[in-house]
């Protein structure tokens, strides 16, 4: 956990530094793969801009929702760099919502487009692993394990690591078969996958996040969804990829 950075007589919020660079590389990342997928790179990139910018703000407003009267005496706390004082999912659902509706404008083919943001997707899992990281958020349950680190007082599974790991075995994958031929589609597909795998199993350990009856995180039924979902999809639109 390394919340600040110290250089000299500055100060630096490291997880703002971290998600910085992130949205900086996800921009990037999808630009050139849209340019690999016969896009408008430099307009996607700038869809994804204003998406990331709208999701920033979206979970800063849903935050101020659920906490309107702290908000309501101090209005100027809405600028505050504070990141527990944000609403993820408030956050992710505005960058889909507008994201989504600028893409739907340009009329865009959807599998080519999903395939151009699929590097951007993991990178954006692995930005925010390790924020989390960095703050301490995104905590592991109590563990003996030889990984192990050491947080909040307790030895914990590090589950900002295994996310981080299974955003980098995305992208891996993704890089590695980044010139083979492959149908529309599966690019974004086999991405989901992986991250939707390695949540599946990572969350088991994490101590945080929504639990539904039964001890289950809703994170989990959401990967699971997601994994049975693109079996589907894979089996029904590409029968017949494995003998290509």
């Amino acid at each position: 956990m390394l919340p600040v950075l110290n250089i000299g007589p500055f100060a630096l919020y490291t997880p703002g530094l971290i998600l910085l660079l992130g949205g900086w590389l996800i921009i990037q990342a999808i630009g050139r793969a849209a340019r690999h997928q016969q896009l408008d790179g430099e307009r996607l990139e700038m869809i994804v801009f204003i998406a990331l910018l709208a999701g920033v703000i979206g979970a800063r407003l849903g935050y101020a929702l659920i906490s309107w009267p702290s908000y309501l005496a101090d209005p100027w706390a809405l600028l505050s760099r504070d990141l527990q004082a944000f609403l993820p999912p408030a956050g992710v659902a505005t960058a889909l919502v507008i994201g989504g509706w600028l893409l739907w404008r340009q009329r865009w083919p959807l599998w080519p487009t999903l395939d151009a943001l699929a590097p951007g997707i993991a990178l954006a899992v692995l930005t925010n692993a390790l924020a989390q990281l960095a703050s301490g958020d995104g905590y592991g349950l109590p563990a003996d394990v030889p990984w192990a680190i050491n947080l909040w007082g307790e030895e914990r599974h590090p589950t900002q690591l295994y996310a981080a790991l299974t955003a980098l075995i995305a992208l891996i994958v993704w890089r590695v078969r980044y010139r083979q031929l492959q149908p529309p589609g599966a690019r974004f597909l086999t991405v989901s996958a992986i991250l939707a795998a390695g949540t599946l199993i990572g969350d088991g350990f994490a101590a945080t996040g929504w639990l539904l009856p039964g001890n289950i995180r809703l994170s989990q039924v959401v990967a699971l969804t997601i994994l049975v979902i693109i079996v589907r999809i894979w089996t029904e639109i590409f029968p017949h990829y494995d003998d290509a």
